[in-house]
């Protein structure tokens, strides 16, 4: 074996560095400016500073400050926290020791399912207006669970639309209900309730037929002036049977009635 003792090595025209074919380094090798090379193999150790474009494989990378326009991951992403919008499906916990905004909040097939006790200093719940067609008052809880409506017409079927058949549960539905010129619904004997409810469920949109059950086996009436105001509630109970049936759903209905101003 020959040994070669130089301190710099230049190409003929002495301008710059030589070509070589193939050069192994076996003790380590300090270079002070770019290293430029179409691929390493072998580990790299140390400190890396500068860029990097197109890295592949599995290696595992601790660093800082990451900016992406995008970040696709098929495995586990965990961080202390995310600044930005988080799109894509999430499983497991999200936990936040700081403000949490989120303008959608989507599960599987629109439900969402959370585990614990939620606290919060208060929400706003959004207000649709209900549909009557053909004397059938709609609640459809696609649009929400809080519903306005003015009376035109006799209310007969109430319509439960868009009722979760995933799991066992219940859906609670309120209806602010102002008296139209000619007041509807007035007397027991044609009450809300004295007509069996539809429940149509989601997937599907099948319907099934089940009476309102309402205190004192009586039906909700309404207040009998043009104007008023009443609140009724619908409490839609699911009992999780696999084969889904009328008599899978229980409804029950009760109004708080003649809403007016206080008298001072």
């Amino acid at each position: 074996m020959s040994q070669l003792n130089v301190d710099v090595i230049k190409n003929k025209a002495g301008t710059g560095g030589p070509t070589l074919q193939a050069l192994t380094v076996t003790t380590g090798a300090n270079v002070t400016g770019v290293v430029t090379a179409s691929g390493f193999v072998g580990p790299v150790t140390g400190n890396v500073t500068g860029n990097a474009t197109g890295l592949s494989g599995t290696p595992n990378i601790t660093v800082g400050t990451i900016g992406a326009t995008s970040l696709n991951a098929s495995g586990v992403v965990t961080a202390t926290s995310f600044v930005g919008d988080v799109t894509g499906n999430v499983t497991g916990n999200i936990n936040s020791s700081g403000v949490s905004t989120l303008t959608t909040l989507n599960g599987t097939s629109g439900l969402v399912s959370l585990g614990s006790t939620i606290k919060t200093k208060g929400f706003v719940e959004t207000q649709s207006t209900a549909s009557v067609s053909s004397n059938i008052l709609n609640l459809d809880a696609s649009q929400g669970t809080v519903f306005s409506h003015t009376t035109s017409a006799q209310i007969g079927i109430v319509s439960f639309t868009g009722i979760r058949t995933d799991t066992a549960g219940t859906q609670t539905f309120s209806v602010l209900m102002t008296q139209g010129a000619t007041p509807v619904n007035t007397t027991a004997a044609t009450g809300i309730g004295t007509v069996l409810a539809t429940v149509r469920i989601v997937p599907g949109n099948v319907g099934y037929s089940t009476h309102i059950k309402v205190g004192a086996g009586s039906s909700i009436v309404l207040t009998g002036t043009a104007g008023a105001l009443d609140l009724l509630t619908f409490i839609v109970s699911y009992n999780g049977a696999t084969s889904i049936a009328n008599t899978s759903f229980t409804v029950v209905g009760f109004a708080a009635t003649d809403f007016r101003n206080a008298i001072v």
